[in-house]
């Protein structure tokens, strides 16, 4: 994980703030076969935990998965997660990738997408949140307030 550096911090930020990167991923559907898909990534200050990445379908269909922000830095770095998704290095006739698994409902599809990208897109979003302030938005007061409410209101 990138250190800290200076400057505004995300509460001093406008939440208007996004990041979304386009870029053309490989379906691994067998070692020496890979389906082109579109996929495209998007990060922003008011969700600075996750990112949304939204798969292009080839028949026109668009799945979402909604994937940890520090995952997939650290899966640019060394393997990474567990359960539903999973992230490694990797290099590919001298191209360094990233492969991502994805799996639910008993099915998988294990992605590869370029690592260059991949890298200096998140850079981009630890401009925006840098790691580690995540939490400094959260207002913890309305929070709470919130879920004792809640906890009012059940029978």
């Amino acid at each position: 994980m990138p250190l800290k550096k200076p400057g505004l911090s995300a509460r001093d930020r406008s939440d208007s703030c996004m990041r979304s990167l386009r870029l053309r991923i490989n379906r691994v559907l067998w070692p020496s076969i890979r389906l082109p898909l579109e996929a495209e990534l998007h990060y922003t200050e008011a969700d600075p935990l996750v990112v949304l990445l939204e798969l292009r379908l080839p028949g026109g269909g668009v799945v979402t998965w909604t994937v940890s922000r520090d995952l997939l830095f650290d899966g640019t770095e060394e393997p990474s997660g567990m359960g539903d998704v999973r992230l490694w290095p990797s290099v590919v006739h001298g191209r360094r990738v990233v492969y991502m698994r994805l799996e639910g409902h008993g099915r998988s599809c294990l992605l590869e997408m370029d690592r260059g990208q991949l890298e200096e897109w998140l850079m981009e979003t630890f401009d925006l949140v840098h790691p580690g302030t995540e939490f400094c938005q959260v207002d913890w007061d309305a929070g709470v307030a919130a879920l004792v409410e809640g906890k009012r209101d059940q029978p």
